[in-house]
């Protein structure tokens, strides 16, 4: 089996997760705060953390951390930054995510779906049911099936990855005045070396945070950052993948508010 940078990601960060109120991971995300900006003498619980769960190709004996370790410990470092005063996991579980513009409402809370969908009863009305899942496939088939059934007035259901821009867009769809946090967002993807757009990351995570809506998937970012530390090419795909998802409207949400 190849290990990936987002599978040992996702390791660590469940093992974190399984226990959120211990001593011992309280300790941890601790730590891995006061390591930030920290290029020696990192806290035994962070080595610990880190190297026990990687594999052997991704370690060094150089004393240079390599791609991969650099692109988890800043994860990780953003993680504990995001989950500080958190009683919930602020990672976000599921790889992908369901575009809602069109006849679905989908919302995930409590480990579970929640899907708002509309439907014309006998009188000609527009009513809203609703039902919950506690399987992704499950919800997708679901809407899949009730696609099928009136194919020509309905949209297939779209999932794209979910990454750090449409976790930023739920925070960004919640304010009147975007303008603050757009700059914020535009001077990340035009900082000129890796460790300038980390800074501003950190500084992104600690506005967010605040909004308990406001989740993240660690994995997928850890992949981002590995790629973010590759090639011109890699490093601007993920920078589009990002304001794609970042400035994206829900028409839907759009429409509603003109009314």
């Amino acid at each position: 089996m190849i290990s990936t940078v987002n599978g040992v990601t996702k390791s660590i960060i469940k093992s974190l997760d399984s226990n959120l109120q211990s001593s011992y991971t309280k300790a941890v995300l601790a730590e891995l705060r006061n390591s930030i900006n920290r290029n020696e003498n990192y806290a035994s619980k962070t080595w610990q953390l880190l190297f026990e769960k990687l594999p052997k190709d991704f370690l060094n004996t150089n004393g240079y951390l390599t791609r991969e370790e650099r692109s988890i410990l800043a994860v990780l470092q953003l993680y504990a930054v995001h989950q500080q005063g958190n009683l919930e996991t602020v990672n976000y579980e599921q790889e992908e995510f369901i575009d809602t513009v069109g006849h679905f409402d989908v919302q995930y809370a409590n480990k579970k779906f929640f899907v708002n969908y509309k439907v014309i009863n006998a009188d000609n009305e527009t009513v809203t049911c609703n039902r919950s899942f506690e399987k992704y496939d499950e919800l997708v088939n679901f809407m899949n099936e009730w696609n099928a059934q009136i194919p020509n007035k309905m949209p297939k259901p779209r999932k794209y990855s979910s990454n750090l821009g449409q976790s930023l867009n739920v925070f960004r769809s919640n304010l009147n005045d975007t303008t603050a946090i757009d700059n914020r967002f535009n001077t990340m993807l035009t900082a000129s070396t890796y460790d300038e757009l980390l800074n501003h990351l950190r500084h992104i995570i600690k506005i967010v945070k605040a909004n308990k809506q406001v989740k993240i998937n660690y994995p997928q970012l850890a992949k981002d950052m590995y790629n973010l530390l590759g090639s011109e090419n890699s490093r601007n795909r993920v920078k589009l993948q990002w304001s794609q998802a970042y400035y994206h409207v829900d028409s839907k949400k759009e429409n509603s508010n003109e009314k």
